[in-house]
């Protein structure tokens, strides 16, 4: 959920109206209170619904078809004999939680919901109930002020940000952000052929060595040109299309794990512009180029993606400051009404338009 508001805005504008339910028809009670703040503050079942199945349907879509399954939230993904919409209303959950809480305390911090962003959700809802029929909404619980509740406490978490986090610090030394640019080709020593069994055949110590010296050729060609991206490519013209080698640029910092170990200790051993020995590692052969050893634009992205984190982790030990003055019930007995036997997905159709 740590999204720009008005980004996060636009995208229930987009996609919350474009949900599609299919499976056995049911009617889900949304009435019911699946949770209870402060001994005071119902939480309504619908609200918890609406954006679980919104979850749901985003997770069809995209792991769904990536991992040629349906009904992802039905699966046991992670093999511990619990389904994964389990372990999503629980974070659901935890969310619902957070999000009430902020609301609660939104007023301490000076934040509220501006006349536009209330007309922006109030028109969202109307358009979600609109692009669903009546057995869509039914299966949801859900009703128009459920929408609308949920777009306003998004809202609300997302503009609670800034106040949460305005005490970060936010300077960051060349040194801890420093980030070098190199390029570097890779050879694998891997076999590509496969017995009658199956099996992949190793390749023998002469075929090694003569993909080592292809790469070493490749070098040497690099220290006369200066240029290593030059030279692969050139190597390239003589290889088929399956065969080509790849030049990759990147950048990297002392807190990297990318590219591989041998490969920045290589590197790091270079100045601009020198051209490492062939690292030798046991599934191939690296040759390597510094082009930077110290990248002013990739540096000033890593500056922003710290300070990025510890706003972002600010704004968690805040938040779970703030919830820790607060109950926050869950009833599990209703929360179990929200079962995984059918299957929601986005209507693309809907979304597009």
């Amino acid at each position: 959920m740590m999204k720009k508001g008005i980004a996060v805005l636009a995208a229930g504008l987009m996609l919350t109206g474009a949900l599609a339910g299919c499976g056995k028809s049911n009617t889900l009670d949304g009435t019911q209170t699946v949770a209870v703040m402060d001994e005071t503050t119902n939480v309504p079942l619908g609200e918890v619904s609406f954006l679980l199945r919104y979850q749901q349907a985003q997770m069809e879509s995209y792991y769904g078809s990536m991992l040629g399954m349906t009904n992802v939230y039905g699966q046991d993904l992670s093999g511990t004999g619990t389904i994964y919409g389990e372990t999503a209303k629980t974070s659901l959950m935890e969310q619902f939680n957070q999000m009430y809480v902020l609301e609660a305390e939104a007023e301490n911090y000076g934040v509220e919901v501006t006349d536009d962003e209330k007309t922006a959700i109030a028109d969202a809802a109307a358009q979600f109930m609109k692009d669903n029929d009546t057995k869509v909404q039914n299966a949801l619980g859900v009703t128009e002020a459920d929408v609308e509740h949920v777009l306003t406490l998004m809202t609300i978490q997302e503009k609670m940000f800034a106040p949460l986090t305005v005490d970060v610090d936010t300077e960051v030394s060349d040194e801890e952000a420093a980030q070098k640019r190199i390029v570097y080709v890779y050879m694998s020593t891997a076999g590509t052929e496969t017995d009658d069994d199956g099996n992949t055949i190793d390749l023998t110590d002469e075929e090694k060595a003569a993909k080592k010296q292809e790469l070493q050729d490749i070098l040497d060609a690099a220290r006369e040109s200066g240029d290593l991206k030059a030279a692969v490519d050139a190597a390239n013209e003589n290889r088929d299309e399956n065969s080509k080698l790849s030049a990759s640029e990147t950048t990297y910092g002392a807190d990297s794990t990318t590219p591989a170990e041998e490969v920045r200790t290589a590197a790091d051993a270079l100045k601009d512009g020198e051209l490492a020995e062939i690292v030798d590692t046991d599934t191939g052969y690296y040759a390597v180029q510094m082009v930077s050893t110290f990248d002013e634009d990739a540096t000033a992205n890593k500056k922003d993606s710290i300070v990025t984190e510890r706003k972002n982790t600010l704004y968690q030990e805040k938040c779970t400051e703030l919830e820790e003055g607060h109950a926050f019930e869950t009833r599990d007995d209703v929360l179990a009404d929200l079962t995984f036997d059918r299957i929601y997905k986005l209507n693309t159709e809907t979304a597009e338009e």
